[in-house]
């Protein structure tokens, strides 16, 4: 199976894509692999995304942090195939693997020379199906784990990924962990080699998975291909996809302060729970997003930078999930305007689901730039492999890429205010401040903020 085969297949481009691509594809090899093709003349490499359908939020009790571990034994190039180091091997043929965990999903990828396909499919193969470890690897890896859980403590936007979640989502939903997927420290060192094997028997199976391919071969070529590398890896018996439910549980406190005494100013951010990805409001969020703080002239920074003067930015970010999303605004303010700051986003938030609705120049202008960056999304091979897997990872049509600058423009403002107003119907924000305790917490019930808990920053209490 040497060689790079046609470069093309006869099909028209897709609308609402670059005309380069082709596609996507989507066909199933005889071992139950599903494979999303998408197809680009004359590109130099092809990217590939091995999708597995659960990421952390499946980590079991006692073991969180344990898909982060075993996806970064990927992503480093330790995992072993055939008595050989897969990283090393990769690296003589211009190739490199690597690795992204989200709460509903797990990806390894690979990114490799055209002209190198071959060998270096057949390398990726091998450690997706055979993965192996050596236990100094294993053990280095875990220690460098727990001093990366170490640093996010130290930051405050990685700090909130890990102190929000079980404050927006409750103690008991399958969300409530940290979101940057590393874990709590102490589950983390109680992981142990069996604890990663037991993962991949688990998770890297054909029928569960998808292979996303993005490059420039012909989808015979690459079926042909595909089903030669993999022809020895056979589905599992009763293996099914992730179910996961959300669990409903008690509303947390509504502020957390870490105490910080040598700080000059507060970090502050704010968290809320949002929709299913594959929502039919999804996009209006997009857009409220956008809106609130997603660029430069959103609400929150023309007021807190612009006009007031109190922070260098302030930003907004939608982290998406098959359940229920979050959304967290962050930003670094003057320690004395905390409080303010706090009444000024929960302010606009609540604008925008009835008080001060977007009008229609500021609803027009959000979109114009959501769709402008579209073309932008698709071009490299890389970026075309990331959205494909996006798609199978919150299960969307495939043409969601296709149909998305449809689907923006066809919005109006009342569906953005309809979807704040959903949002909020479920539970206003939580906050997590980092800074000058003494000084913080007389400010903030003045302002009316109830349901204050201050943790030392080296507690316990702090995952």
């Amino acid at each position: 199976m040497k060689g790079r085969g046609p470069d093309t297949d006869q099909f028209a481009s897709s609308p609402g894509l670059p005309s380069s691509w082709r596609g996507p594809f989507d066909f199933v090899l005889e071992n139950g692999l599903r494979v999303l093709f998408a197809q680009r003349e004359k590109s130099p490499t092809v990217e590939l995304r091995f999708v597995m359908d659960s990421g952390f939020a499946a980590d079991p009790d006692g073991r969180s942090g344990l898909a982060a571990l075993a996806i970064a034994m990927f992503s480093e190039g330790l995992i072993r195939a055939e008595d050989a180091q897969v990283g090393f091997a990769l690296e003589a043929l211009g190739a490199a693997l690597d690795g992204q965990l989200l709460p509903d999903a797990a990806v390894i990828g690979m990114s490799a020379l055209n002209a190198n396909l071959s060998d270096a499919l057949s390398i990726y193969a091998n450690a997706l199906t055979h993965p192996e470890f050596k236990i100094e690897d294993f053990e280095l890896l875990q220690a460098n784990r727990l001093v990366r859980i170490a640093d996010e403590r130290l930051n405050p936007f990685e700090l909130s990924l890990r102190v929000l979640p079980p404050m927006v989502y409750g103690r008991g939903h399958i969300y409530a962990r940290p979101l940057t997927g590393s874990g709590i420290e102490r589950d983390v060192a109680a992981i142990t080699p069996d604890d990663l094997r037991s993962y991949y028997a688990m998770n890297l199976m054909p029928q569960c998975s998808t292979l996303v391919v993005a490059g420039s071969c012909a989808t015979a070529y690459l079926r042909a291909q595909l089903e030669e590398t993999f022809k020895e890896w056979r589905a599992v018996p009763g293996a099914a996809l992730s179910t996961l439910a959300a669990e409903t549980a008690a509303s947390p406190p509504s502020v957390i302060i870490v105490n910080r005494p040598g700080v000059s100013q507060t970090a502050l951010a704010a968290g809320l729970r949002t929709l299913a990805r594959n929502s039919s409001h999804a996009e209006a969020l997009i857009v409220a997003d956008t809106i609130l703080g997603g660029i430069f002239t959103s609400r929150l920074n023309l007021s807190l930078r612009e006009r007031k003067g109190w922070t260098y930015g302030v930003r907004s970010l939608l982290l998406d999930a098959r359940l229920q999303g979050f959304w967290l605004i962050r930003t670094a303010i003057r320690a004395d305007c905390t409080a303010q700051a706090m009444a000024e986003i929960a302010g606009e938030i609540g604008n925008l689901a009835d008080r001060r609705p977007s009008t229609p120049d500021e609803f027009a202008r959000a979109v114009d730039y959501l769709v402008a960056r579209i073309p932008a999304s698709y071009e490299t091979c890389a970026q075309m492999a990331d959205a494909l897997a996006h798609v199978i990872i919150y299960r969307l049509p495939i043409t969601y890429s296709q149909n998305l600058a449809g689907c923006l423009r066809r919005l109006k403002p009342d569906d953005v205010t309809e979807t704040c107003q959903q949002i909020l119907a479920a539970a206003g924000p939580r906050w997590l401040i980092v800074g000058k305790a003494a000084e913080l917490v007389s400010q903030l019930r003045n302002a009316g903020f109830g349901n204050i808990t201050v943790v030392e920053s080296n507690s316990t209490d702090v995952p």
